[in-house]
């Protein structure tokens, strides 16, 4: 088994880190979700019992779930890649949106997230869902590992159980909804360094986005955006904390998303 370099965690960490000093990561999702009493605080208002929220007559729904992409962390217009997919679809007709993203969750949050009732009812009348999510599981198993060489045991452990999260979200977005268009973001390598380490972290990446692309192709009407190429060697594309897109990156993203959508849409 190939040894992990110390250089290739710390290209992760920086990650973990911000998460933790910003407080978005159990902190942040938890408020979204719960309040001092646990009862539920950022969840859609309640639907009657079997229905669907109503949505304006002739309005299209768009849901949008996930991390800090979905989220639109490190666009400093804070508009995101959904902003823009909005806007492209608006030139079609009218179209409603609402974001439940948050920056660092991880698969199992959004699991939870979409196992909610308000959340299973707000899918249910969506017309196009999309979803990002994955990268902090990835990031999040290296902060985890007690060493380095603990770490691939760690990513390996934590990619199977994001391959069963994901699925979980797709099997509960499928049963609230069996034909909006379900779109799901891959993953990015944010470094430009090149050299052993940089074939590894990239290697990573890719057998994510081969994880996330199998799970996928298990559902009708669901499919990733790959936007590993976007980045590469493109950190133009990169905010200020080289880690998530800025506002050319995130428009690059959507462009990509846009492209993968139905033409009837």
């Amino acid at each position: 088994m190939p040894r992990v370099s110390s250089r290739l965690l710390l290209w992760y960490l920086p990650a973990f880190l911000a998460v933790i000093a910003g407080g978005l990561l159990a902190v942040g999702f938890a408020l979204a979700l719960r309040g001092a009493t646990g009862d539920p605080l950022g969840e859609p208002p309640p639907a009657p019992a079997g229905a669907a929220p109503a949505k304006a007559p002739g309005k299209r729904l768009l849901l949008v779930l996930g991390d800090s992409l979905s989220h639109g962390t490190g666009d400093p217009s804070g508009r995101g890649y959904a902003t823009d997919v909005v806007e492209a679809l608006r030139r079609k007709g009218p179209v409603e949106s609402v974001s439940l993203a948050v920056a660092g969750v991880e698969s199992s949050d959004v699991l939870a997230l979409v196992e909610s009732a308000n959340v299973k009812s707000l899918a249910a009348s969506a017309d196009l869902i999309l979803l990002s999510v994955g990268g902090n599981d990835l990031s999040h198993s290296f902060g985890r590992a007690g060493a380095p060489t603990e770490a691939l045991t760690a990513v390996t452990a934590s990619r199977a159980q994001f391959a069963r999260n994901l699925r979980g979200i797709l099997e509960t977005l499928r049963e609230a909804n069996r034909s909006a268009p379900i779109r799901v973001l891959g993953l990015y390598q944010p470094f430009s360094d090149e050299g052993r380490e940089a074939r590894i972290g990239a290697s990573m990446i890719l057998s994510w986005n081969s994880v996330a692309g199998e799970t996928a192709l298990g559902f009708a009407g669901v499919s990733t955006v790959p936007v590993f190429d976007l980045f590469e060697g493109r950190a133009d594309r990169l905010a200020s904390d080289r880690f998530h897109p800025n506002r050319a990156g995130y428009r690059a993203i959507a462009d990509r998303v846009i492209q993968s959508l139905p033409a009837g849409l």
